[in-house]
């Protein structure tokens, strides 16, 4: 009897033992990668930073007299910001940023759109900047929020003509919003370095630290779905797609070491040709399109607006 209940004991602190382990590996993972505060995230939050101190133009642009504060809540109740610059144009341009980022990544597409007259919304992502939230979704939450502010701004002006445009993270969010039931003030959509599903990504990104990706990811997979109801293989940015009838341009890197380029011809593919413009980059990687050759990007941008907006 005494040795069955010791075997018993030894077995329920080994399975205790394993799932702490567990537990604990989800967590850090978690919390190395979606969490407001996590170590990969403020790292990138730190570079932007500078970089905004160092650029003075970026600082004028985004001044009070132009731009007022706006919020909006979340369907899980989160306080949203954004800066909106309300010129009383018929068109509108809303900006979507990327992971660790906020709205002031957004200063030289706006200048794009402004060119154009057109009325600018620089949104702050859920977890990022000033707006709230103590994680990040991937696309999910995010592009319900992306909806919230839709709406916001058709309160504004409901004849609004509206072109959504995201960079990395962002431009995955504005790809999920287009398979859902927009307005038609949404009249084109324009994605910047997204990736082609969240499970895809994260694995990529894991994959490139060094870990011993297979078991730690299956942890961090496994823990987002059993804690935050987040599966990230249903995260599919091509599936949203193909329920779009808005045009769209497709904007990547060809030497992109974050976000590989080739997701960028798995979203392309979802759209009908008459509908979908690709635009490849040279000599760029993640992001820095736009930095790399400015009037090129415009070129584009405003070759794509020409043709299916206004």
């Amino acid at each position: 009897m005494k040795i069955f209940l010791i075997v018993v004991l030894a077995i329920l602190v080994l399975f205790l033992v394993v799932f702490g382990v567990y537990l604990t590996l989800g967590y850090l993972s978690y919390h190395f990668a979606m969490a407001r505060n996590s170590r990969f995230k403020k790292k990138i939050e730190e570079r932007s930073k500078k970089s905004y101190k160092e650029n003075e133009e970026l600082n004028k642009y985004f001044n009070k007299e132009d731009f007022e504060e706006i919020e909006v809540f979340s369907n899980d109740d989160l306080k949203l910001k954004a800066m909106y610059k309300n010129k009383q144009c018929q068109k509108l341009a809303i900006l979507v940023h990327g992971y660790g980022g906020t709205y002031k990544d957004m200063y030289n597409y706006a200048k794009i759109y402004e060119e154009r007259g057109y009325d600018i919304l620089a949104i702050d992502m859920r977890a990022h900047g000033k707006s709230e939230g103590d994680f990040l979704s991937f696309g999910l939450y995010e592009h319900y929020d992306l909806l919230r502010w839709i709406d916001k701004m058709l309160e504004y002006n409901k004849n609004y003509k509206i072109v959504l445009h995201g960079v990395s993270m962002g431009a995955s969010t504005v790809c999920m919003c287009v398979g859902e039931k927009l307005p038609n003030n949404v009249i084109c959509v324009i994605e910047d370095c997204g990736y082609d599903n969240a499970y895809n990504q994260t694995y990529y990104v894991f994959s490139k630290m060094k870990l011993k990706v297979s078991f730690i990811y299956k942890i961090f997979y496994n823990y987002l779905k059993k804690t935050k109801n987040l599966d990230l293989k249903r995260i599919d940015m091509c599936s949203k797609l193909k329920k779009s009838s808005i045009p769209m341009l497709f904007i990547h890197g060809d030497s992109d070491n974050f976000v590989p380029t080739e997701m960028v011809y798995k979203l392309y593919e979802c759209l009908p040709d008459t509908r979908r413009v690709l635009y490849i980059s040279k000599d760029t990687t993640h992001a820095v399109s736009i930095e790399n050759d400015f009037k090129e990007y415009k070129r584009h941008v405003n070759k794509f607006l020409d043709k299916y907006c206004m």
